[in-house]
Formats: structure tokens, sequence, C-alpha cells
């Protein structure tokens, strides 16, 4: 019956989109949006109208008003994304329809990023953070033809300033925010800092340079901290203290047939885990009785070398070319606390690597060969060697449910890619675009990927676009070598393991109006279809005793509809969107050659809405924000492996809402604003699900509750910008 009346409600909602729409097509105006431009997925940068690919952008401007500091606060706000954090490792876990951030991948000015399971893939949105991020370019479906493997569900590319328009520039913030109703200035809250200098050294030279720094200072909820010394499972923190510093130079270059930057980024993340375990006991021989624990840190670093260029070739073809060396090291040490003193004892061990990645990327495509207004085509290459590295069980990270390994292991992973794609102007309002990549891979069979994508323009202010496109998700590191065994656990990965294959269907459509009394709207409806095949998960392959490995032995189907309204009329801004999609997963476990399946083929639907509303009061050159999402009860099936058997877990809803005020004074050289964030107080909901995976792969379905944030805070930032 619930489901019933949501597609009711959505139903209506479409309706009134297109018979608005109809009505007011006498009023339209001729608006093209020619100062929002995007470049994910094309041959050249353009407006966002003329892409044959549905983009979505999120401004800088929304960036501001949110007082966002990572990816992971601006994302979970949209909708078909779900985001949270991990409180015992401070990672964020994202989904898009449903699959994880293994099936999207995210670049940075259109490379993927390095991650512990390769390039672009599993990439934790806590640790990007948006000081130097001009917009943010979402494109959902399958993208293997123009990104490769890992893209199904789709790609964020975080495109940064390049550019200064004074002499010179000097900007920077200090941000203080409360951690639910936590904070002081030494010991509690969060506590950001940032620093951007940017200068024209001449007509062709740009050179920037950034410094980030975000302090949290962890969330006690009902623990007690470190100084806790009973042995009652109150010592620590609900959400880890975690650092993070981040900087990066840039130096740009631009000519009439000529541009290139280079980029450096660093980023050092320092995570403190406090053990809830304690003792009472000498810490040397023949001392005196004292609270002790053993703690851990875990530090993260990530350097990332990208060089880019884009040449006129023989005054025509275009040329645009990436080269980019990356790396990320995690790394452990432990060391003892004397609870009673307030002081380590001894000294700090040296850090011990756990995983490491290393990979070289390049990127490279050429268009432009003809001159020709009705047809274009690129060709590309994208070469990717990548090695990773996990320690041995014994030095890695155990407490925050990193997998394990019985031995060190190394391996190399490289992939080597070639694609093209044609796009033809049938018509004035008729675009067609179709694309192919082979894929060649050192440990994988070939894999090959295939789109074709239509736009037409139904009239001057209504276009409709559709596609189908393939795409392919590799095994990633541990999934292949997992072998975790002992007396208590069985967890092995698989290096037989096949790549998961899929396609996706899509059809878009938007109408724009613009009228003489100044409204300004925009209405979007859409549906998409996705289905994957062979889709790898962690199964039951024995009851007794207890075994796990990964195999390819799951089904995954998606799709739904989703629709999106803007209205701007004056100094107010109003969105809201609606999104209804379905999963439907077939799952097989081999469980001592018995063969357990789900128990039905039904697709489980999830309900949500998204909506933000801005006014702008331009003689006090203050915005007025509000950004709330409703996300719907989510059901998915869930092995047992007490029973043998699938149960049906179900999360509840939740509501998010934030709200902010943001002004400008001295000229606008001084930016204040101040907000609340999760203002209806959510940190926990009930479930009885969990995922069946190596970090809880005992199968319990009788937990209550899980941590998803840590309840209503505040914030006040400060900011200035300097134009010299």
């Amino acid at each position: 019956m619930r489901s019933k009346t949501l597609l009711t409600l959505f139903l209506s909602m479409l309706f009134f989109t297109f018979y608005y729409s109809q009505i007011t097509d006498s009023l339209y105006i001729d608006s093209t949006n020619m100062e929002t431009v995007v470049v994910t997925g094309q041959y050249s940068q353009q407006s966002i109208d003329k892409s044959i690919y549905q983009v979505e952008v999120i401004s800088q401007e929304e960036i501001k008003n949110r007082a966002a500091n990572t990816i992971a606060d601006i994302l979970n706000y949209h909708l078909n994304f779900s985001t949270s954090s991990n409180s015992k490792t401070g990672d964020s876990e994202a989904t898009l329809f449903g699959l994880d951030n293994q099936y999207f991948k995210v670049l940075v000015d259109n490379i993927p990023l390095v991650s512990d399971h390769g390039m672009g893939g599993s990439v934790d949105l806590t640790k990007i953070n948006l000081d130097n991020v001009e917009r943010i370019e979402i494109v959902k479906g399958s993208m293997g033809v123009d990104y490769g493997s890992n893209s199904f569900t789709g790609v964020i590319n975080i495109i940064t300033k390049k550019k200064v328009l004074s002499d010179w520039k000097i900007s920077g913030y200090v941000q203080e925010e409360s951690v639910g109703t936590e904070y002081n200035l030494k010991n509690k809250g969060r506590h950001i800092q940032a620093i951007d200098l940017a200068h024209n050294i001449s007509d062709h030279w740009m050179f920037s340079m950034n410094m980030y720094r975000n302090d949290f200072k962890g969330y006690f909820g009902d623990m007690k901290g470190k100084k806790y010394y009973e042995n009652d499972n109150k010592r620590g923190y609900e959400w880890l203290p975690k650092e993070q510093w981040n900087t990066s130079a840039l130096i740009n270059y631009k000519s009439n047939n000529f541009s290139a930057f280079y980029k450096l980024e660093y980023l050092n993340e320092l995570i403190n885990y406090y053990s809830p375990t304690t003792r009472y006991a000498p810490l040397q021989e023949n001392g005196l009785y004292s609270y002790s624990a053993t703690e851990k840190d875990y530090k993260t670093t990530r350097f990332i070398n990208h060089l880019f260029v884009n040449a006129r070739i023989f005054n025509q073809i275009n040329f645009k070319g990436d080269l980019s060396y990356q790396k990320q090291n995690r790394e452990s040490r432990d060391y003892i606390y004397n609870i009673g003193n307030r002081e380590i004892f001894g000294k700090k061990e040296n850090y011990q690597s756990y995983s490491k990645t290393k990979a070289w990327y390049t990127r490279g495509t050429f268009n432009d060969f003809i001159t020709n207004s009705i047809f274009n085509f690129q060709i590309g290459y994208e070469f990717n060697i990548m090695e990773g590295y996990r320690a041995a069980t014994s030095t890695s990270v155990q407490s925050i449910n990193i997998s394990g390994y019985n031995e060190d292991v190394k391996k190399h992973l490289n992939n080597y890619d070639a694609f093209t794609s044609g796009e033809l102007k049938v018509s004035q309002n008729l675009s067609l675009r179709g694309g192919f990549r082979a894929s060649f891979n050192t440990k994988f069979e070939n894999l090959y990927s295939y789109s074709f994508l239509a736009k037409y323009n139904l009239s001057k202010n209504s276009t409709i676009r559709g596609e189908i496109a393939t795409s392919s998700r590799t095994p990633n590191f541990d999934e292949l070598y997992t072998y975790y065994v002992n007396t208590n656990h069985n967890i092995q990965g698989n290096p037989n393991l096949t790549p998961e294959k899929g396609y996706s269907t899509a059809i878009y459509w938007d109408t724009k109006i613009n009228t003489n009394s100044g409204l300004r709207a925009k209405f979007e409806v859409s549906s998409m279809y996705l289905h994957l095949n062979d889709k790898i998960a962690l199964a039951t392959v024995s009851s007794l005793p207890l075994e796990y490995k990964y195999m390819n032995i799951d089904k995954y189907q998606s799709w739904g509809i989703q629709s999106g309204n803007n209205l701007r009329y004056e100094n107010f801004d109003f969105h809201l969107g609606l999104s209804l999609f379905g999963v439907y997963q077939k799952m097989d476990n081999n469980i001592n050659g018995t063969i357990i399946s789900t128990p039905d083929n039904k697709y489980l639907y999830t309900f949500q809405l998204n909506s933000n509303i801005s006014y702008s009061i331009k003689k006090w050159d203050t915005t007025l924000s509000l950004y709330y999402k409703y996300t719907g009860q989510q059901s998915q099936y869930f092995l047992d492996a007490n029973t043998n058997s699938y149960y049906l877990g179900k999360q509840e809803d939740y509501h998010l809402l934030d709200a902010s005020i943001r002004k400008y004074i001295l000229k606008r050289n001084v930016e204040l604003t101040v907000g609340a964030r999760n203002l209806f107080n959510v940190k926990t909901i009930n479930t009885n699900s969990i995922n069946s995976n190596a970090s809880n792969a005992h199968g319990n379905s009788n937990i209550s509750s899980i941590n998803l944030f840590y309840g209503r805070s505040y914030f006040v930032k400060l900011g200035f910008n300097l134009n010299l």
C-alpha cells in the first residue's frame, strides 16, 4: 500500500511537470545557459545545454551556501546518492542506485583518483576537500566507453580552479563547528582553516597554491574518552578523532593553440584509535601498578602528480593528454598510554605500512580531424599501470575493519585501453553518438564496451536524450587476494574471479521556461534501468565450519524514475526533486553443496525527495538557504549464516535538514556564514539488516540500530577574499 501511495504521488508530480511545460511554452524566451559549461564526456568544453550527455552540475555557489568541506557533505543531499561516515574509521561509505562506490568513478580534472582498490573506485569522499573546487559534474549511467571499467553507475568529475581574474588573489577562511552538542576550542568540535594564493605571472602564466586543515576532535556520544579507565567498553569515542592536511600547487600556461598545467596535491590524514580495553598492571618490571591501554595511530598519505596538455596539431587536430603518477600509503603504529599519568609510556613505534597503491596513469584523446559542423569523431587511449600491496594480518588494522592477510601480498594489475566515438548532427535538432572501447588487462580477459546516445530538440525550450551503454567492473585487490584463515576466521579471496559486466539504458526529458515577468524555470524527468551480471559477493561456502569466499554469484537490476524541478523568480530560488528506484538482486550461495537462493523475484523500492530554497536579500548582500532530503525505507535480502536462509532486512526512513545564512561585508572582501546541519538530530536509525562481508562475516540479523550521523551541529565560517 505504501509503495502504491508513493508511486501515485510521483506520477502526479510528473503529470504536473508535463502539463505546466505545455501551457507555458508560448511564454518562452530564448535563454540558452551559456555560463554553465561542462567537460565530462565531451570532446571539448561546451554549454551544458549542447551536451549529448545529461550532466548534473553542483556549482560553487551551492558549495558556499552549504559551507560544505568535503564531497560527502554535498552528495548526501542529492537524489539516489546515500553517503555516511563509518564511525570507526572516519571513512565515508557511498552508494549510487544501491551499489557502493566501487561502481562509480571519482575523477579530479578528468583523471581517476587513487584509492585502496585502484584508480577512481572505492574513493573515500571525506578525503576530498572543496576548498579549491570550481564545480562538480555528475553523469549517471554506464560510462564504460568514455572512462573505462568501474564506471557502471556513473562518474563524479571534480573540476578545480585554474584561473584568477586579478593580478594577485589571496583568500582563506576559518570555520568552527560543533560535533553534535560537543564543542570547545581545545579538544571538542571541528576546527577548519584554509589559505589560497594565486598570481597571474604574465598574460600566459598563472600560479596558485593552497593549504587546508580539518581537525575533527571526535565525537564522544556515550563514550568517556581516552582518560577513562574502567573496563566496561565505555572508553574511547563513538566517532574517532581525525586530522587532515591537504595542500596543492598549480602552474598553468595558456596561449592561442596550446595550454597546459602541472598540479601537485598532497594529503596527510591521521586517525587516533583509543582501545576500549584497559589493564591494571605494572608497565615495567617491578614498577607500580597503573591503568593503561594499547592505542593505535592510523596515517594515510596520498600524492597526486598531474600533467595536462591541450594542443592544436597542424592547426586543426585537437589533442588532450593527461599524465599522472599517484601514490597512496596507509600506515599504523602502536603505543601504550598511561591513563593514570595522562602520558605516553615510552616511545611510539615507527609507522608500518598495511596498504599501498601506486599507479601510473595516462589518457589522451584526438578529435577535430575534419573541419565539419555535421560530424566529429574522437579516438583515444588510456593506460593504467598499478601496483597494490597488503601487509600480513599482524600489521594490518583489524580494529577498524580492514580485511586480513596471512602474509604480505604485492601484485600488479595493468590495463591498456583504446576507445573511439563519433558524433553526427543529423539535423538542426537531432544529434547521435556511438562509441566503442577495447580494454586489455594483464589479469583478466579482454573487455569491450559500447554506447549509443541520442539528443533531440523537441522545441527551442525542450530536449529529450536517450542512451544505452555497457560497462564492467574488475575485481578489486581484496576480492582477489584476501586470505585470512585461522581458528576463528576463514575468509578467502578468489584469484579466478571474472569482471562483472552490465549495461544501462536511460531516457531524459527537460524543458526550460523564461517569462517576461522574470520567472525562470527548468523541469526534468528521467528514467533509468541498470542490469549487472556476475556480481561479486562474499559467499558462504560452508556452514560447518563457517567459510566465506568471494565469488561471481549475483545478478543485480535496478530501475526507476526521477524528476527535478527548479524555479527562480527575482531573488528566490527553489528546487524540488523526486526519485523512486527499485532494486532486484538474485543471490545464490552454494553451502556444503546445497544451493541457497533469494526467496522471490521482486523489486524492492526506495523513495527519495530533496528540496532546497534560497532567498537573496540584495540590500544586505545576504543569502538564506535551506536544504532538505528524505530517504525512504530501504530493504534488501541478507543471508543468515546461522540458519542458511535469506531474510528481508529493512532500514527505516529518515529526514535531513540544513540551514545557513551567508553574508558579504566590507565590499565583499569578507564573507560570514552561519548555520546548522542535521536539524532533525538524526544519529542512529533502526535496522535488522547488515551487509555480509569480511568485517561482519558471522551473520547476525538482530542488530537494532546503526550509526549514521552524530546529530545536530552548528557552524560559523569567516572568510576573506582580496584581489590585488
